[in-house]
């Protein structure tokens, strides 16, 4: 067992089916144990980076005797997620090509590439040996994307076939996903510049949609890059790529908090007085789905940093899938939810549901988007006394946290993008969110 700022900390790594790969134990004494999980990184490095940087700071903001009598160990959930810098790609031809035949032709030429690249690293992702058939079968399809109903269909159908859609649902458009034709699916998915915001342009007037498991490509400077079109129906083709990983990934998520999660903790909760979850991008999604299929009393937190799932996932009104969590009342605390327009990948995540469903008119992640996102606009669409709206504050402001309540934090300020979620102002919130 390490230590993380001198807090015991032990991993618990899982499979892609929640079974648990190492024994778990906790030293003696612990009255509060965190257990944190990471997102979209393939690389479990990337991760202890996450956890370790996150809780220097919640060591390193503490006030003295702020929180007497209490003993803490970590856990930091190590799942097979990946890491992802890909963008949903809008149709098109730069603008430098515009009007020249050989030019066209020598973009549509690097948009196959574009796919068959994609595809290939996919294969990191989609490893059995029919997944791997699977895949070629599909790449094999590309060249008649742009002219062929036919090519089109079997290319969806084979990309589909490396999902269980047990996992879907309304809230992401994943069930529509799975029921429509390939050539209805392409159409749909087969985004124009036209259709998309100024902000949405990157350099060049190259656009592109980050599908919620991706980050931005940097450039000079620290900016993000937004730009990536494909031709034609390539652009559409890089499109069902991409929201087949991030559905593999948020599959994947749930059935490790299910699975995997949710169980340690219960065999974990006898020795130790209060369980604080903790979960960033598709994490939260793995300690949410942890906190609705937990059996154990003890969870007195939920801290949900830049989580990438449905802003109405908690709601009542609109069925959301982990409206139990409230119903059930399984969090006996204060449950956090960040959110910032500054998360570009969580913000325009679920707007792209939105072309699934063939809806051209729906505004790009904001809190009137049936399909935004929780790390977006924060828990929406709850009954009256289930929310508070608020901000994440400096370090030793005054926060009023209570049981039982979701305190959307507005934290544009101190959260600058996905992944900026290590910052001493976060961990100053989740500090006085567990001192209660």
């Amino acid at each position: 067992m390490s230590d993380i700022a001198g807090i015991p900390y032990v991993e618990a790594e899982f499979d892609k089916n929640g079974a648990l790969q190492n024994s778990v134990y906790l030293p003696a004494g612990v009255t509060d144990l965190f257990v944190i999980s990471h997102g979209w990184n393939n690389n479990a490095e990337d991760a202890r980076g996450l956890y370790r940087r996150l809780f220097q700071n919640f060591v390193g903001v503490a006030a003295p005797g702020d929180l007497p009598g209490r003993s803490f160990a970590i856990v930091g959930v190590i799942w097979p997620s990946k890491a992802f810098d890909e963008l949903v790609a809008a149709s098109g031809v730069p603008g430098d090509a515009q009007g020249s035949a050989s030019l066209s032709k020598a973009h549509d030429s690097a948009s196959l590439q574009a796919l068959e690249e994609k595809l290939d690293r996919m294969k990191e992702f989609f490893n059995s040996p029919a997944e791997q058939q699977a895949i070629e079968e599909a790449k094999a399809l590309l060249p008649d994307l742009e002219d062929k109903t036919s090519a089109r269909n079997a290319f969806v159908d084979k990309i589909r076939s490396l999902l269980n859609k047990d996992a879907a649902n309304k809230e992401d458009a994943s069930t529509a996903f799975f029921n429509q034709t390939g050539t209805d699916l392409m159409t749909n998915l087969k985004v124009d510049e036209d259709d998309l915001d100024d902000e949405l342009k990157g350099p060049g007037g190259a656009v592109a949609l980050p599908l919620g498991v991706g980050t931005a490509h940097k450039v000079e400077g620290g900016a993000a890059s937004l730009g990536s079109m494909l031709s034609g129906f390539k652009a559409a083709g890089m499109n069902v790529l991409n929201f087949t990983t991030y559905f593999e990934m948020k599959s994947r998520a749930g059935t490790v908090g299910k699975k995997g999660v949710g169980p340690l903790i219960d065999k974990l909760a006898p020795d130790v007085q209060r369980i604080h979850l903790i979960g960033h991008s598709f994490g939260g999604r793995v300690v949410t789905s942890t906190a609705a299929n937990s059996t154990n009393g003890k969870i007195a937190s939920m801290s949900l940093l830049q989580t990438a799932f449905s802003h109405n996932g908690f709601s009542q009104s609109q069925g959301g899938y982990f409206r139990g969590v409230v119903d059930s009342q399984r969090i006996h605390g204060p449950i956090l939810v960040t959110h910032t327009k500054n998360d570009k990948a969580v913000g325009l995540a679920y707007p792209l549901a939105s072309r699934i469903s063939g809806d051209k008119t729906a505004a790009f992640g904001d809190e009137n988007d049936k399909f935004g996102g929780l790390g977006r606009n924060g828990a929406q669409k709850m009954q009256t006394g289930e929310t508070v709206v608020g901000q994440l504050l400096a370090v030793n402001s005054t926060y009023a946290f209570s049981t039982g309540k979701f305190f959307n934090l507005e934290a544009s300020a101190y959260i600058k993008g996905h992944g900026d979620i290590t910052g001493k102002e976060v961990a100053y919130a989740i500090r006085k969110a567990i001192a209660g």
